[in-house]
């Protein structure tokens, strides 16, 4: 395993020193999952109606905010190829916190949650600021894989759970527990986000909450880029396993005008107890996703405060 050791050594000078400002390190990193255009660079309008987002070109702009720790690690999961993950704490919070893990989208990649676009730790900084839970946020790259096993025998799942969560709570400087930890995730990864939940379920899963989740109901109607074959459909599909969040607070976020607001209806329909299921105008564009991340951002909060007080 590789760390970026600058960042993280300004991650653990701000837990000492309380009240150091971190800013984000992103340089060199390319963007954040959108579009880039002359009328607006950041695609905010344009990612269109698909979980198949516009590949990744460009280095983002880097918001002020926690600084955003990033390293790497062979995975096995991952057929063995180099994984890269990246990290943010609120600032001026010392102590173990716990983690949200963050299921990225299609074309994404593990910095996309921490580019302009949706600047997670931005808005995780201001929930803290305002008296809200600390927790860190966490991400890792698992390319178009649809966390799930694939034919190429890579599955991002598997590796967040085999080896990424146990990576975080192995790192002292980190300072993280992942005994009980939530998950965030938005399209592909809002599924992904799903998926693990659902394998691992209550009490070590808090609280799930996602934007726009890509779900098909049909199996006779998905795309090769999410499932290889109708039984890898039959066997990942979420449709019929609504059961497995019984016990594990669920958060759905998504716009009237997103391609998967039916099947995610239909999906979250299902749900006893119900999901918290919030829809307003917008499409699956990221102007819709960073909209509702402060209500998801304290849902989430909110839970691992519940699930560590009765820890």
């Amino acid at each position: 395993m590789t760390v970026d050791r600058a960042n993280l050594g300004a991650l653990s000078r701000r837990r000492l020193l309380l009240g150091a400002a971190g800013i984000a390190s992103l340089t060199g990193l390319t963007a954040c999952g959108v579009a880039h255009t002359a009328t607006d660079p950041y695609g905010r309008d344009l990612v269109g109606g698909d979980d198949e987002l516009p590949v990744q070109s460009q280095v983002p702009e880097a918001p002020g905010g926690p600084a955003v720790v990033t390293g790497s690690f062979t995975s096995s999961r991952m057929a063995g190829r180099p994984t890269r993950w990246a990290l943010a704490r609120p600032n001026d919070v010392v102590g173990t916190l716990p983690v949200v893990v963050v299921a990225h989208a299609l074309n994404t990649d593990e910095r996309s949650i921490f580019g302009k676009a949706l600047n997670m730790q931005g808005v995780l900084q201001e929930y803290v600021d305002g008296g809200g839970t600390p927790y860190a946020i966490a991400s890792v790259d698992v390319g178009r894989n649809y966390f799930h096993r694939r034919t190429d025998g890579a599955d991002g799942a598997a590796m967040i759970l085999d080896e990424f969560l146990p990576m975080l709570a192995g790192n002292e400087e980190l300072d993280l527990r992942t005994d009980r930890f939530g998950l965030f995730g938005w399209s592909m990864g809002g599924y992904g986000a799903l998926r693990i939940g659902s394998l691992v379920g209550a009490p070590r899963v808090a609280a799930i909450a996602v934007s726009s989740p890509a779900l098909w109901a049909d199996p006779a109607a998905y795309p090769p880029r999410a499932f290889d074959s109708h039984d890898d459909y039959t066997a990942n599909s979420l449709f019929g396993q609504q059961d497995r969040f019984a016990k594990i607070p669920v958060m759905i976020s998504i716009g009237s005008a997103d391609q998967f607001y039916t099947y995610t209806r239909q999906w979250a329909s299902q749900l006893r107890p119900p999901a918290a299921f919030g829809t307003s105008a917008g499409g699956h564009t990221n102007r819709f996703w960073r909209s509702v991340l402060p209500e998801q951002v304290e849902f989430l909060g909110r839970n691992l405060a519940l699930s560590n007080s009765a820890a």
